[in-house]
């Protein structure tokens, strides 16, 4: 009798997150300030893309720090400020390149997991090409998003969970439907994943659509604000970047869902 794997997931998504392994071990080994200037320079850094469009948010963090010197938090803002006049972010590829760094092995464990649920049963339907435009898409929706709620912000956002939650929404518009499942990564991959996906405005009529994401958007929200750590170090959660992501993949998976056939396969 054939024994079948522990979990049943679609290639790519151990190779996603074996990528945020080797580079978390590489930062790891590279010691703080290489992992820093890391940091700086493949982080999303909304004051970077503001700075460039002309706002001096720069000299003005510098400018504010020299009238206040004894402000220990305006002076460490102004020294980012200053490396980053000099060491430029690398715009726009960080836009996607910050999905690729996490602020340590928790971080990167939650959102491996989330991918591994909502990921398996989105790349099983959509195949890995239109997968991997959608997380690109989900990536750079979410750092815009946070771009336009925290502009003058000199911190990097790092981390996958704006792609995650584009992944997250993705999926919703076809799992609650007849035949479906969640069990992406289970031993019984039960669902098919080619049940027409619902459109988009009847995606807020359904009840139990609707019901996840007030729960999700619940449960980001809260933990932003109230800054709940989940284990993720000093820094802080962008739950609006969550947002951006989420509300990407929502409405992108219209675009990238593959028309459905009279007999289709899975793809992979």
């Amino acid at each position: 009798m054939r024994r079948e794997p522990i979990f049943n997931l679609p290639p790519l998504i151990p190779v996603l997150i074996g990528l945020f392994a080797v580079v978390e071990l590489a930062l790891g080994y590279a010691g703080p300030q290489t992992a820093s200037d890391i940091y700086l320079t493949f982080g999303f850094i909304p004051a970077d893309l503001a700075d460039r469009f002309g706002s001096d948010i720069f000299r003005t963090l510098e400018e504010a720090s020299r009238l206040k010197p004894d402000a220990e938090d305006l002076a460490g803002l102004a020294e980012l400020a200053s490396y980053l006049r000099s060491h430029p972010s690398a715009l726009p590829f960080s836009f996607v390149t910050y999905a690729f760094l996490h602020a340590g092995w928790p971080h990167l464990l939650i959102n491996s997991v989330w991918l591994m649920a909502f990921g398996s049963v989105v790349l099983r339907r959509i195949g890995t090409m239109r997968f991997l435009a959608l997380f690109a898409i989900s990536s750079i929706g979410a750092a815009f998003f946070h771009f336009l709620t925290h502009s003058d912000d000199v911190m990097p956002v790092i981390g996958a969970s704006g792609a995650v939650s584009g992944i997250m929404a993705a999926a919703i518009r076809f799992v609650f439907q007849p035949g479906e499942s969640l069990s992406g990564f289970s031993l019984d991959a039960s669902g098919t994943y080619h049940a027409p996906a619902l459109p988009l405005v009847k995606t807020f009529r359904d009840r139990r659509t609707l019901r996840f994401i007030l729960l999700w958007l619940a449960i980001n929200i809260v933990t932003g604000l109230a800054g709940v750590p989940l284990g993720l170090g000093e820094g802080s959660i962008a739950w609006e970047a969550h947002v951006g992501g989420f509300i990407t993949g929502l409405v992108v998976f219209s675009w990238v869902d593959p028309p459905m056939q009279d007999d289709p396969s899975i793809l992979v």
